[in-house]
């Protein structure tokens, strides 16, 4: 992976800052307070962020890098992997996630595993090296490998770790004495009296020897509370069937309005078939009399008939006397009032025939009246009779669980007054149960006395269970971590450790121009080195500037074994106490091991300038100060 460039808008004091690197060698050369660390914290976060929590410091890097006089708090970063694709990275330090660009400038920010608290995770995703492995591994920050005589047992102790665990600050030794006397604190062991796990067991003897005292007034409380249980199970049955009766009831008593309202729906069907009957009887009436009237027309023109007859007769036989003239006097009279009769007749029968055709309209209406009572108390009915039957399989199907089907189907079938005395019956058996059960709650309450602290007793022992089998888990636990511990060290004696010591054997050799050639660590006496003669004398006998240059060269190298890709290396005044001659031998082994990987060199002093010079090794130089 190489840097090839960022851009500042501000962070710290910094503020439109561009900085171009180039593969190889780069110097970031400025005098103190120029910036340097800034810059190289600016690095560090565009790819993990600026973190808000102090994290044991005084302050956190966000509050200390947040710009004083700018608003802007971003910067960009360029970078390019081992495998040619391209990374541009622009971020705003007060938001949690940057935005990633690909080689066509493609936002591929969501192509990232997200993390809820870190959030965009992409750098560690992309190398495998999370913050903490960057800076214990790709960076070595001024003063980082100062090494005076006091601390020279020290650097040799994580050279040793570092060749036998990988990791220059764990020692597998300590390690697993730390983990043995954690163990012995936290747990103890069978040989021990007055560890957790010694304490627990004692307790849990003695609560087992109360609890035995007390479980002899168990049994007789059992057959009480066997009892007791028959009698709640009887009573919840009992119960049940109450509910089931009573719902029963009101099912039954919103049935008989129902059928009220059909009765009342008949009820009127029959008043409107009495009134049609009536109203028939007053046609037939009706026509009897406008029979009659026509009877009487008719006999008014017969005698009308006779009366011209009989005039005319007497004209015929008198011929024209006086006598005739009075004859007709009467004969007028007889026909004047049976004119004025006929003229009522007509009246009559007209009145009777519209009289007539007003009865029957107000009989077809009744009809339609009568037809619609009929069709709605067959419909209620109908639908009553629907109901009946849905509320007959609902009751068994939410009764059927709790209540035999044999009584359901039983009590489906009785009337209203036997529904009420079984609702009689079964609450008093229910009082009755209750009765009993508070009794036996009575007779039982000395027992229940003696055993409420047989529970605590109980609990307690429970609890001393549990914390047993959580000191038995942890001791596990430690078993375990000591397990994978050893597996790890020995994995790592099997496949690292060969590589680093083979590493180690050739950074000695060259730094000491051959004096030393071999290094061997063992377990017992730690780091020896072979001399010429062949005898091995300990590590910690040769020069303080010889043990700070292996554990630098060292270090550098187990940058091949954290990722997958070929890392820049950071150094801010790494060398600031390297005499002219060890600074120019660790820059040299640098060029010449490190050849793939990109060197940024922070310093505030040419030195480093001079030796490369003189070394003929090029060099990328920024200038802070220009």
């Amino acid at each position: 992976m190489k840097i090839n460039g960022f851009k500042i808008n501000g962070f710290g004091k910094l503020k439109d800052k561009q900085i171009d690197l180039k593969d190889g060698i780069n110097i970031i050369y400025g005098e103190n307070e120029s910036g340097k660390s800034s810059i190289l914290k600016f690095i560090s976060s565009m790819f993990y962020g600026a973190s808000k929590n102090k994290n044991g410091k005084d302050i956190s890097d966000f509050d200390r890098y947040k710009p004083w006089t700018s608003e802007e708090f971003s910067g960009k970063i360029d970078y390019t992997l081992d495998n040619g694709e391209n990374f541009e990275i622009y971020r705003e330090f007060k938001k949690k996630n940057p935005v990633i660009y690909n080689t066509q400038k493609e936002d591929i920010s969501k192509t990232f595993t997200i993390d809820k608290t870190k959030g965009i995770d992409f750098f560690t995703e992309q190398t495998g090296i999370d913050e903490e492995t960057f800076y214990s591994t790709m960076v070595t920050e001024q003063e980082g490998i100062k090494l005076s005589k006091s601390s020279q047992n020290s650097i040799i102790q994580k050279i040793s770790n570092l060749v036998s665990t990988g990791n220059d600050n764990i020692s597998y030794k300590k390690s697993l004495d730390k983990i043995n006397k954690s163990q012995n604190e936290e747990v103890g062991t069978e040989r021990t009296s007055q560890r957790p796990i010694n304490l627990i067991q004692n307790k849990i003897n003695k609560l087992m020897e109360k609890k035995e005292e007390l479980e002899l007034y168990k049994d007789s409380i059992y057959d009480n509370s066997a009892q007791k249980e028959n009698l709640k199970e009887e009573q919840k049955e009992e119960e049940n069937k109450k509910e089931f009766l009573k719902e029963l009831k009101t099912k039954m008593e919103e049935t008989r309005i129902k059928n009220a309202e059909i009765n009342f729906n008949k009820n009127l069907e029959k008043e409107y078939n009495d009134k049609i009957e009536e109203l028939n009887k007053k046609i037939s009436n009706d026509k009897l009399c406008e029979n009659n009237e026509k009877i009487n027309l008719k006999n008014y023109y017969i005698a009308v008939a006779i009366c011209v007859i009989a005039f005319i007769v007497l004209m015929i036989i008198n011929s024209l006397k006086i006598v005739n003239v009075i004859a007709l006097v009467p004969i007028i009279f007889i026909i004047y009032k049976m004119f004025k009769d006929k003229q009522k007749a007509k009246l009559n029968i007209v009145d009777s025939e519209a009289n007539t055709y007003k009865i029957i309209n107000e009989i077809d209406i009744l009809k339609q009246n009568k037809e619609n009572q009929k069709s709605v108390a067959k419909e209620k009915q109908e639908r009553l009779t629907q109901e009946l039957e849905e509320q007959r399989k609902e009751l068994i199907n939410r009764y059927m669980n709790y209540i035999n089907i044999g009584y359901i189907e039983e009590f489906l079938g009785k009337n209203y007054e036997d529904i009420l005395k079984e609702i009689d019956i079964k609450e008093n058996r229910i009082n009755t149960i209750k009765f009993k059960l508070q009794t036996m709650e009575s007779t039982s309450k000395d027992i229940n006395t003696k055993l409420d602290n047989l529970s605590e007793i109980e609990e307690q022992l429970q609890d001393a269970e549990t914390e047993k089998d959580e000191l038995l888990s942890l001791n596990n636990s430690y078993n375990i971590a000591k397990e994978c511990l050893e597996r790890a060290y020995n994995q790592v004696k099997e496949n690292i450790s060969p590589k680093f010591t083979r590493n180690l054997c050739d950074i000695i050799s060259k730094i000491s121009n051959n004096r030393y050639s071999n290094v061997i660590l063992n377990d017992n006496e730690g780091l020896n080195v072979e001399l010429k003669n062949g005898s091995y004398v300990s590590a910690s006998r040769l020069s303080v500037g010889t043990i700070d240059q292996m554990y630098l060269s060292l270090r550098l190298s187990a940058l091949e074994e954290i990722s997958k890709e070929t890392m820049p290396i950071i150094l801010d005044e790494a060398f600031a106490y390297f005499d002219d001659e060890r600074l120019s031998s660790i820059l040299k082994y640098i060029e010449t091991n490190f050849e793939d990987n990109q060197i940024i060199i922070f310093t505030c002093s040419n030195r480093e300038i001079k030796a490369l010079e003189n070394l003929k090794i090029e060099y990328n130089l920024i200038n802070l100060e220009k």
